[in-house]
């Protein structure tokens, strides 16, 4: 099988048009987001579970400090002092202090006034203050005066300084949290799109290669993985197109063997089968002049007719079976002369051959094709379309287009099929050239051959 094959079907068992998987994009999308949103839960975590047992130790320290400092300063019970003056001092000092707060009740139950202290705080939502908030811890001390008992001190922890201050650390966290995931998920999918765009341009080179252009090479992209992986590519490019050459070349020596063959079988059935026809026919016309009896002659005269039409028969293979004119001919020149030759068998119809100047001649294997195209071509134009004329053209480019043409009826397009037209598509695949089959145009039926200039021409 031809490279160019061998990429078709590997075309055809995987659809261009049909993907499968995920795009490379979602994916770095999706995991940049899900390890960001793994990263932001963690860290969370880490920073709060961090904070609560931070509040808890700083909330019980300065409980023990201040529980400590009242004990330590609240006169005794048989000093001369205003005992609820003194315990109302050091409970506004407590109030003062962070992390604690404290409360003076007389002996009835009654708050007493106290000078409010306390700094404002930033507001913290109710569920992050309940998160963080350790168990609340309280002591009692009473302030007496003997015998009588006064009122009540009473110190409490109080963790919403603290809790504010992990808040406002959070609040100024959770931006930068942010802008590191969006800085990552942006180089991130930078990095994706970089390698996409290269993946594109390998993609492109493959879609070259599978539509045929083994000389297109994928360009190095600049990554190391990835360049490997493009010079694997050029590298497989590189020996298919070398195996594609040497099919071509094989199947054109093929084609010039089998031509040659066909001249040699057409040689010997005109120099074996054609005198001896020639001899049979003679014989046939010397009894027929001795002809004495009415049976006899009429039995001569059918075998007269039978050996004309094997005459004719044999010629037509012959003729059909050689290539054209003689070795050394140009392609311009076999096919005027292959279009003089179908004025004699056709006088009906006019025959039109253009060819461009100084028209490059194609390699023999080419030549063949051409000629047998055009040979073909004309052929069925004349067997089924009926034309009144029929023009052949040679134009030069990057391909190498043998064009025919005829104004016969349309029809005839859709009977042009058989052996001939199976032939041509066969000589244009060994080739490496493209055979178009007729088709209707401004009510002429048209076909092609094209042959690369680089494939088919020296």
């Amino acid at each position: 099988m031809d490279a160019t094959g061998q990429i078709g079907t590997m075309a055809k068992a995987q659809p261009v048009g049909r993907r499968r998987g995920m795009a490379l994009s979602g994916i770095a999308l999706g995991g940049s987001a899900l390890v960001w949103i793994v990263m932001f839960a963690i860290t969370v975590t880490v920073v709060i579970w961090n904070a609560r047992d931070s509040v808890r130790q700083e909330t019980e320290s300065a409980f023990r400090l201040a529980n400590a400092a009242a004990t330590l300063r609240l006169p005794t019970s048989f000093g001369r002092k205003d005992m609820m003056a003194e315990a109302a001092m050091i409970a506004a000092d407590i109030r003062s202090q962070r992390h604690v707060t404290a409360e003076l009740r007389d002996v009835q139950g009654k708050p007493v006034p106290l000078p409010d202290l306390a700094t404002p705080r930033d507001k913290v939502p109710d569920w992050f203050a309940a998160l963080l908030r350790p168990e609340p811890q309280r002591d009692l001390i009473p302030v007496t005066h003997y015998p009588n008992v006064l009122g009540v001190l009473e110190i409490r922890t109080e963790p919403s300084d603290e809790i504010a201050e992990v808040w406002r650390d959070l609040r100024v966290l959770l931006p930068l949290l942010l802008v590191t995931a969006l800085v990552a998920i942006g180089v991130t999918m930078a990095v994706t799109g970089l390698v996409l765009r290269r993946l594109g341009l390998l993609g492109a080179a493959l879609d070259q290669m599978r539509a045929g252009n083994l000389e297109q090479r994928a360009p190095l992209t600049g990554l190391t993985e990835l360049n490997d992986l493009t010079e694997g590519v050029n590298a497989l490019a590189a020996h298919l197109a070398q195996e594609r050459a040497e099919n071509r070349r094989l199947q054109a020596r093929m084609m010039t063997l089998a031509e040659a063959e066909r001249a040699r079988i057409a040689s010997d059935l005109h120099d074996e089968i054609g005198p001896q026809l020639f001899a049979l026919h003679a014989a046939v016309g010397q009894a027929t002049r001795h002809k004495t009896d009415p049976e006899l002659a009429e039995t001569l005269g059918a075998i007269s007719r039978h050996s004309d039409a094997i005459r004719k028969s044999a010629r037509a293979a012959i003729d059909d079976l050689r290539l054209g004119p003689a070795d050394g001919a140009s392609l311009p020149e076999m096919l005027h002369e292959l279009l003089i030759e179908f004025e004699d068998l056709a006088p009906n119809t006019a025959f039109r051959f253009a060819a461009d100047d100084d028209l490059p001649d194609p390699d023999e294997a080419g030549q063949i094709a051409i000629y047998r195209f055009v040979r073909e071509s004309v052929l069925n134009a004349l067997r089924h379309a009926a034309p009144a004329q029929i023009g052949v053209e040679l134009r030069a480019g990057s391909e190498l287009v043998a064009r025919v043409t005829d104004d016969g009826v349309g029809a005839a397009v859709s009977q042009r099929r058989g052996m001939g037209q199976t032939g041509m598509r066969d000589r244009a695949a060994a080739l490496g050239a493209t055979w178009l089959a007729p088709e209707r145009r401004d009510e002429r039926t048209v076909t092609e051959f094209r042959i690369p200039m680089n494939q088919g021409a020296p």
